[in-house]
């Protein structure tokens, strides 16, 4: 079998289409990659170009398998291994690049295409935003238009030969992809699992906290979740949404309890006092175990449990977005009871750890008859003789001393570490509480953002009858910041918030809310397309999604459906006696000739038909020669569509009139 075909498929112009094709589905990795593996990609990609430019000799086989070897093992020394998601997609982007070293034929050049088709599907393993979808869509674009360009057989295709019949090919597949997208069952877990390095999503909330970690994060602009709300939104002040609770305490820092209880929602002791808000919550990923909702919880996520500390949490860490229903009591009881254990563990503190607090909260115990008035007089305290703060001072090995009674100035981590030191040292029993304060109301989707910038930190203290009671120094020192957020407490913080609070007409916040809108629909009904958003859709449809049988079933019959419309769509477009105006004149001009006797035969081409013309009527002979000669030259001599301004269509159509004339 002659293998020139292959060798004459791989032009400069195909490898430098294969090579621009692969340059944009590797750029969104190049952010991730090690300094070494961009190097070794670009260095490739220049050796390949200068081959395909001025035709040069590929390396020897065994030099391209040495290098394969290598960068297998840069890869192990970067990750440590050869699986899992960044070290996959390392050594396939590795891999990929060296098969242009060893790219000889027009077969080697389909596999290496095959194989970037992949490599897209591994961006999505990182991100998922409406802005990577269509972005992986032009890198499909141009991947077929690649494939076409191999295929075509003589000249080398143009942009436009490449470029239109690759979108057409797309917008073919889009009624299938859609078909299968909606119906395709659904399962609640992946059907793989790959090691997550690293989160594929910022959180900014951590399993400990110290004085001067949340104020880190007061500059990012990053949506931790959102929250779709089934009736009116909430005022700012009782949006409290519970995350992270740290009991234990080193002197500095406060964590987590390493062996938290697990309770149901009978067993949690709950009691609503009001009326209970229902809303739906859409999380990004952050690559931590903890699901938020607002205090006090209600119900719990399907996939979620409930610890003793009120915390929800994730079976597994949430690397993917996660949209669950939620109910809550802004209003409550929390535990009217206390173990005696319990009440110890929540009155702990280390010894000889800010001794200055501890007597101070003693003096305090002595002049408060009861745990309420106690409260009442710290709050008062921080209310008349504190500042709320960014730029708190760095404190020393007793923040808590140094905070109270020296520097006075601090951001809400710094309020409640110290309050719940306080009560701790006065013996009642307290904890920190971190989670999310407030949002921002979107006005064109009506549903609220939760921001990284709004991570806040409060306290609970046990009361008598009461239960867990949730008390916010904060909010004492500034009540802007609980009431109205953080940009009205403390300003706009950031280039885009500034930009937005500058904007009289108000034009950049409803472009900012317009998109967020769209992502957030995205996120929804793509993204988030798990199995009870296809029951939801499935039902409104009359289509009984619990039942695989008839669900693939309708995904059988959809399908045939779609690809029947697809194929009556492309029939019709190409339909001759529609779209060719030179095989219209033509037929015309068979008709003519059977009106006079000599009808054509269905094996007789043009040429044929003529001469037998010649034959039989030779009057006719010189006209019917004008119209075959016109005919080839327009139907057969023209590369591509036939344009119906062709000075040649007008021509055929003159001698056709001519040949009824005689």
């Amino acid at each position: 079998m002659s293998t020139a075909p292959d060798q004459a498929a791989l032009k400069r112009g195909n490898v430098l289409w294969l090579m621009a094709a692969m340059g944009f589905v590797i750029a969104p990795h190049a952010e991730r990659l090690p300094l070494w593996v961009s190097a070794t990609c670009l260095g490739v990609a220049v050796w390949r170009g200068l081959i395909a430019w001025h035709g040069r000799k590929m390396p020897h086989g065994l030099f391209v398998a040495g290098l394969a070897i290598a960068t297998a093992a840069g890869t192990w020394l970067s990750y440590s291994r050869l699986y899992g998601r960044d070290a996959s997609s390392t050594l396939l982007i590795l891999m990929l690049c060296l098969k242009l070293l060893e790219m000889r034929s027009r077969r080697d050049a389909l596999l290496t295409i095959f194989l970037g088709f992949f490599l897209v599907f591994t961006n999505f393993l990182y991100s998922q935003t409406v802005l990577m979808g269509a972005y992986m869509l032009v890198c499909v674009w141009i991947f077929m238009a690649t494939l076409v360009g191999f295929n075509r057989v003589g000249t080398e295709a143009t942009f436009r030969e490449r470029a239109l019949p690759a979108g057409r090919i797309i917008l073919q597949a889009i009624p299938l992809m859609l078909v299968v997208f909606i119906l395709f069952p659904r399962v609640s877990t992946p059907l793989w699992r790959l090691p997550q390095e690293g989160t594929t999503g910022r959180t900014g909330l951590s399993e400990s906290v110290s004085p001067g970690d949340l104020n880190k994060l007061i500059q990012s602009e990053h949506v931790a979740f959102r929250a779709d709300f089934k009736g009116p939104i909430p005022k700012n002040d009782r949006l409290y949404w519970r995350g992270p609770v740290m009991m234990d305490f080193d002197g500095r820092t406060w964590t987590m309890s390493p062996f938290p209880g697990i309770l149901t929602m009978r067993t949690a002791g709950i009691e609503a006092k009001g009326d209970e808000i229902d809303y739906v919550v859409t999380l990004e990923p952050h690559g931590k175990t903890w699901m938020f909702a607002l205090d006090m919880p209600l119900i719990l996520p399907s996939d979620g449990f409930l610890q003793s500390d009120y915390q929800i949490r994730s079976g597994a860490p949430i690397n993917a977005l996660r949209r669950y229903e939620m109910r809550s009591a802004l209003s409550y009881v929390a535990r009217r009871e206390l173990s005696p254990e319990a009440r110890r563990r929540y009155t702990t503190l280390p010894l000889d750890s800010n001794p200055r607090a501890t007597r101070f909260a003693r003096q305090l115990r002595t002049n408060n008859a009861t745990d309420r008035a106690l409260i009442n007089a710290a709050l008062l305290l921080f209310n008349q003789q504190f500042i709320y703060t960014l730029e708190p001072p760095v404190l020393g090995r007793s923040p808590v001393d140094e905070f109270l009674f020296d520097t006075k100035r601090g951001f809400c981590e710094h309020y409640a570490s110290a309050f719940v030191y306080l009560m701790r040292a006065a013996g009642i029993p307290a904890r920190v509480v971190l989670g999310y304060q407030g949002g921002e109301i979107n006005t064109v989707g009506n549903y609220l953002i939760v921001r990284q910038a709004d991570a806040h930190a409060w306290a609970e203290v046990w009361l008598e009858g009461e239960g867990w009671v949730r008390t916010d120094p904060t909010a004492a020192v500034s009540p802007d910041r609980i009431e109205r957020g953080m940009d009205l407490a403390l300003g706009p913080v950031g280039v885009l918030p500034n930009l937005i609070a500058a904007d009289k007409f108000g034009l950049l916040r409803q472009v900012r809310y317009t998109w967020d809108a769209f992502n957030n629909q995205w996120n929804q009904w793509v993204v988030g397309y798990n199995t009870d958003r296809q029951a939801y859709f499935l039902k409104g449809l009359g289509i009984d999604s619990t039942d695989w049988r008839k669900l693939a079933m309708w995904l059988l019959f959809g399908g045939l459906a779609a690809s029947g419309l697809v194929g009556a769509f492309l029939l019709l477009k190409r339909n001759p006696a529609v779209k060719d105006p030179a095989l219209l004149a033509y037929e015309k001009f068979v008709r003519q000739m059977a009106a006079v006797g000599v009808r054509r035969e269905a094996h007789e081409g043009p040429v044929d038909f003529l001469h037998r013309i010649e034959r039989e009527h030779s009057d006719l002979a010189a006209g019917a020669r004008r119209v075959t000669d016109l005919y080839i030259a327009v139907r057969y001599a023209t590369h591509g569509a036939i344009a119906k301004s062709d000075p040649r269509i007008d021509q055929l159509r003159a001698a056709v009139a001519n040949i009824r004339n005689a």
